[in-house]
């Protein structure tokens, strides 16, 4: 299977899909997550209305999910059609409405995540589930590069990185989405929601488990699973 069979396998099922597409998640933008998962290029997937959790309860049944991985994320909102490749962090910057801190949570039918990058593309990059904490503007953020992202469980820090771990700037996270959907046919429109990836490696979840991301100025996103 080529990349380009693995992209059609997901636009495949993403036609079939019953609810509304919000966005995309990107995979594989951090050293740390194409390290863990032996994944050497990143990819992306789509997101769906039911994949979000509610920030206001947080609170996800675990059985849900298969074997779920938590990671925190950047997420950006598009304030307007992005049409005009070629894209580089600043011509994307003010396309950029919002940024919001978040936790993805990423799952598989692959045991153990063992699979080659071709699955996991045709797997929608193993999105399952997101949840966003409270927006910000760019301008009121500054530089996302130096924003220090921690992940907290049950009291203990399980991972730490910033903005700068995420393919070196978020914003080149998403320039890179942008310009990898122009050559497949495709734009990012007003108001998708863009999860640019793990700013730390993703960690395992247990029932009971409780998760905070803190990005400092930009605030934080929280998780429980019942």
């Amino acid at each position: 299977m080529t990349e380009a069979d693995a992209y059609a396998v997901q636009d495949a099922t993403a036609r079939i899909q019953t609810e509304r597409e919000v966005g995309y998640k990107l995979g594989y933008t951090s050293a740390a997550m194409r390290a863990q998962m032996k994944v050497g290029t990143p990819n992306y997937g789509r997101l769906f209305a039911h994949m979000r959790v509610s920030a206001d309860e947080a609170l996800l049944p675990f059985d849900d999910l298969i074997h779920p991985l938590v990671e925190p994320e950047f997420a950006l909102v598009v304030g307007r059609d992005l049409t005009s490749p070629p894209y580089t962090a600043k011509t994307i910057s003010p396309s950029v409405d919002a940024v919001m801190p978040a936790i993805e949570i990423v799952d598989t039918r692959y045991v153990e995540y063992d699979f080659l990058s071709n699955d996991n593309i045709a797997d929608n990059s193993s999105a399952a589930r997101f949840v966003l904490g409270a927006p910000r503007t760019l301008a009121a953020l500054g530089d996302l590069r130096s924003i220090a992202v921690s992940l907290w469980s049950n009291g203990a820090t399980l991972g730490r990185g910033s903005g700068a771990d995420v393919y070196g700037d978020p914003l080149l996270a998403l320039a890179w989405a942008a310009q990898r959907l122009s050559e497949r046919g495709a734009v990012l429109r007003a108001g998708d929601i863009i999860m640019t990836g793990g700013a730390t490696k993703a960690f395992r979840v247990a029932r009971g488990d409780a998760f905070v991301a803190d990005f400092g100025a930009l605030g934080f996103a929280k998780l429980f699973f019942s």
